[in-house]
């Protein structure tokens, strides 16, 4: 079923406040991804820049996966990262835009627009380069015939930086434990 002439429903004010509460947890695993990456790259920059007394301590083999899990859960952070900014502040953009549609401005420049929507949604998109504009062209079209579609959008991406946090700690706790378990005794 489409949403495309129709009046916005309950059921849709419902299940944005639904969403965007639990988009609400975004910005919080963002932050917390910030200090474990920034911890990691402490541990790296500690390890690399004291190679010859960390090898006396930990085998080379147990020292070279340990690096390789430490820097792939730092670029799974940073992914994670990024995605957290962009619900973030995307979510932002998107509550400011709802705000003013839905002032009385708002509803007078809607009542006056003569473009038609789908011609409005090619000139938006039109300024960006490829393949944003592709991105944007695909977004709007789907936004007229989906109210729901941006929200519906984030959580998806909420759900891809759940995973990457998840397999960003993992990476580190594997990295931590390979060094730990490869420990020189003598």
């Amino acid at each position: 079923m489409t949403d495309k002439g129709q009046p916005i429903k309950p059921e849709h004010i419902f299940l944005k406040i639904v969403w965007r509460s639990t988009l609400g947890l975004s910005e919080s695993m963002e932050q917390a991804t910030t200090w474990s990456i920034t911890g990691l790259a402490a541990i790296i920059g500690l390890f690399i820049s004291n190679l010859d007394a960390v090898g006396q301590l930990v085998s080379r083999q147990g020292l070279r996966w340990g690096l390789i899990l430490f820097t792939g859960s730092l670029v799974i952070g940073a992914l994670s990262k990024q995605i957290g900014m962009a619900i973030v502040k995307g979510l932002a953009m998107l509550e400011k835009i709802e705000n003013i549609l839905s002032s009385e401005q708002g509803q007078a420049l809607m009542t006056n627009m003569t473009t038609l929507p789908p011609q409005l949604v090619e000139e938006m998109a039109a300024p960006y380069f490829w393949p944003l504009s592709i991105l944007m062209r695909r977004s709007g079209m789907k936004g007229l015939s989906d109210y729901l579609f941006s929200d519906k959008r984030f959580i998806k991406l909420f759900c891809v930086q759940m995973l990457l946090v998840n397999l960003h700690g993992l990476l580190a706790a594997a990295g931590l434990m390979v060094v730990a378990s490869s420990i020189i005794t003598k």
